[in-house]
């Protein structure tokens, strides 16, 4: 709510014209001022004061009206007069100051070209309809930094008005406390600055005030926060949330002079905060549009260029380059999948902007599908050491989460992406199969590279089915081992102790069930051709998993 008498600061900050400065009285601001009356150049100078006037000298009528008249004598004058402030136009010499110092007495210099006729109206306005005159103050603040916008000024262009309006320095802090941009803290040194920014209040201080505000009055509301910094010059920021989509996205920080001090805000404190609050809001919601359409376009691309037949490369390197890809550059595919982790897009996307790479991306059932650019055209096997990292920062929050994430062979051609896509779909399948390792790399799978080429292969799936289906089938209604004792004996050579040690079941077991899976195959175990059959079964059981649920 709005006080209903004006302060001198609200005089200063929203009457007099920019220029103004204050020589004497920075830490009397809060004073109530009355009316405003401008001394005459002839008497009486001024008729008629009650108290709390604004005073308005012009040095030249001063000299009018008596040319032995000093302004270090006007000045204590006036404060018998019990005025709440002077403002002069003209040369001010330093008696004066003194006088005013003296005296008490807040002293302002006004711009030579300043009409004082016209500052006495506008402060009477302001004092007579202050509320009025702070919400038209408010409105037009509010179009200059919309024009700012408009214009393409961003968030700087806007800090710099705000900054100018109230002669505080400005800061506009993301959500997560990162500064987005600043105005008024050039004049300080650079070490003085770093302790300063270091200093105002941390995410957690600004979520904790923003949390004791009602939420239907989150965006208009308005605090002062205690600056824990050694620099002088700043104890205080007034804050205000920044409030976009019904989402808390940053705050908006005014840095209050060290005699300045309160635990309220004052009106134009108010006013500046929310207005920055706002044209923040306006930026950020438009940057998060412009940032969602980008995310649709690049989502678009990947899976417009996999459907694709490339006939002009060229002509998908420029559109590339236009949503910041570089398709000179060879590209490696991979399949992200996470589960029991929910926010693990999230940390994706975290860690892709950490890269500070431009990685084309896209959704895939099996996840999230990447190409990441690299510099090595015949080799994928770095990038497991990236994948790790992903890993380590997934685990890190959620310890429980289950990983798997396929890499392919690095292509240089656009044209040649989606054999590296198909490769990463293999490496995935068989991480997922195995459950060995978070990461599995096409390069590192050895014989399955070539067992992957037949997963499409109608002979192949006939071949599997006839071969080893019918052993997986009778373990399923059976609750048997037979294809684990089938690959126990393949894996000791056909060693029938070590087979049965390996299975931790006794030797006439063992001979029963291998008589079982000769029956069932119709295959017999001592012929060669057979048992490589069997093997081949075996292997071929990640790639072709689509053919049987086991």
């Amino acid at each position: 709510m709005l006080r209903d008498s004006a302060t001198l600061e609200d005089v200063y900050r929203l009457a007099l014209p920019q220029g103004t400065r204050i020589l004497v009285g920075a830490d009397r601001l809060h004073r109530v001022v009355s009316w405003a009356c401008s001394l005459r150049p002839s008497p009486p100078a001024f008729p008629n004061l009650t108290g709390d006037e604004l005073a308005l000298v012009d040095v030249n009528d001063l000299r009018q009206l008596d040319a032995r008249m000093r302004l270090d004598r006007v000045v204590q004058s006036l404060r018998l007069g019990r005025v709440a402030a002077i403002a002069v136009r003209g040369a001010v010499a330093d008696n004066a100051i003194s006088a005013a110092e003296q005296e008490g007495m807040p002293l302002f210099h006004l711009p030579e070209q300043a009409s004082l006729l016209e500052i006495e109206r506008t402060v009477i306005r302001l004092i007579v309809d202050r509320n009025g005159y702070v919400a038209a103050r408010a409105a037009d603040l509010q179009r200059e930094l919309t024009q700012i916008e408009l214009d393409g000024g961003g968030l700087h262009d806007v800090s710099q008005r705000l900054h100018n309006f109230v002669q505080q320095p400005i800061l506009f802090l993301r959500e997560d406390g990162q500064i987005s941009a600043s105005a008024g803290l050039d004049h300080l040194p650079e070490h003085q600055r770093q302790r300063l920014l270091s200093a105002v209040p941390n995410p957690t201080a600004l979520r904790s005030w923003a949390a004791s505000q009602s939420p239907q009055a989150l965006s208009q509301a308005a605090g002062v926060l205690k600056i824990t910094s050694d620099v002088d010059a700043y104890r205080q920021a007034v804050v205000c949330a920044i409030v976009a989509g019904e989402r808390l996205q940053g705050f908006c920080l005014m840095l209050r002079a060290g005699e300045q001090n309160g635990s309220e805000p004052t009106t134009v404190e108010t006013l500046v905060a929310r207005q920055g609050a706002n044209a923040a809001a306006l930026e950020w919601s438009r940057q998060n549009a412009v940032g969602e359409v980008r995310e649709r376009m690049q989502a678009a691309f990947v899976d417009d260029l996999l459907a694709s037949e490339i006939a002009d490369e060229q002509a998908w390197v420029q559109r590339a380059t236009s949503l910041g890809y570089d398709l000179t550059r060879p590209h490696t595919a991979w399949l992200v999948d996470v589960r029991d982790a929910p926010d693990w897009r999230e940390l994706l996307t975290q860690f892709l902007k950490s890269q500070k790479t431009a990685i084309p991306s896209s959704r895939r059932n099996e996840g999230e599908l990447l190409f990441w650019p690299g510099d090595n055209p015949k080799s994928g096997r770095s990038f497991k050491n990236q994948a790790g990292e992903l890993v380590e920062q997934v685990l890190a929050v959620a310890p429980r989460a289950r990983i798997i994430i396929g890499i392919g062979r690095p292509e240089v051609k656009p044209g040649e992406w989606l054999r590296s896509l198909q490769q990463a779909r293999e490496s995935w399948r068989m991480g997922k199969s195995w459950q060995a390792a978070p990461v599995t790399y096409f390069g590192d799978l050895g014989q399955y590279q070539l067992l992957t080429a037949l997963s499409n292969n109608r002979e192949a799936a006939r071949f599997f089915r006839k071969t080893l289906v019918p052993l997986i089938e009778h373990d399923k209604r059976r609750n048997a081992e037979l294809v684990d004792t089938l690959d126990a004996f393949f894996h000791c050579h056909g060693n029938l102790s070590q087979t049965a040690l390996r299975l931790h079941i006794h030797r006439n077991t063992l001979a029963y069930r291998l008589e079982q899976i000769a029956a069932i195959t119709h295959l017999d175990l001592s012929d060669p051709d057979a048992r490589f059959s069997l093997q081949l079964a075996l292997k071929m059981r990640p790639v072709l998993r689509n053919l049987h649920p086991f």
